[in-house]
């Protein structure tokens, strides 16, 4: 296997790739004048998000796209080197509108983190965490 990336289905597609704009994501420069889709950067080794239209990605899976109102498949999780870094991510997802889950917060003594949705639903953390702290297993 070379590499992975994730495909999320959105409403609408124009709306959500400002809304990942917004928040810092990097725009694919691969498919940043696609008018189909979008395409994002996240991290230094450059993971890519894909977004698709609800319609084409039911195409393609021959199936209903989950209603992110009544349930999630997944949890997206994006490290975070710092708490300031937590912080200024969530009040960027706020100003983007995006809702917030869960504020930042400590969790467990050693994970600095908040969980928030997109504009589809889908559900994501970013997490800060002080190995230091972590327990031992």
């Amino acid at each position: 296997m070379k590499t992975i990336w994730l495909n999320l289905p959105v409403k609408d597609l124009q709306r959500s790739k400002q809304f990942f704009r917004n928040i810092g994501f990097r725009e694919n420069p691969m498919h940043r004048n696609a008018e189909h889709l979008g395409s994002f950067l996240i991290g230094e080794h450059d993971f890519v998000v894909m977004l698709f239209p609800q319609e084409q990605m039911s195409q393609w899976l021959q199936k209903k796209v989950t209603d992110t109102n009544e349930s999630n498949e997944m949890l997206i999780n994006i490290d975070a080197q710092s708490k300031d870094e937590v912080d200024a991510f969530a009040e960027a997802v706020k100003k983007a509108g995006g809702t917030v889950y869960q504020t930042p917060q400590e969790v467990d003594g050693w994970m600095y983190l908040f969980s928030f949705g997109d504009l589809d639903g889908h559900c994501w953390n970013m997490l800060h965490m002080d190995i230091e702290k972590m327990p031992k297993s």
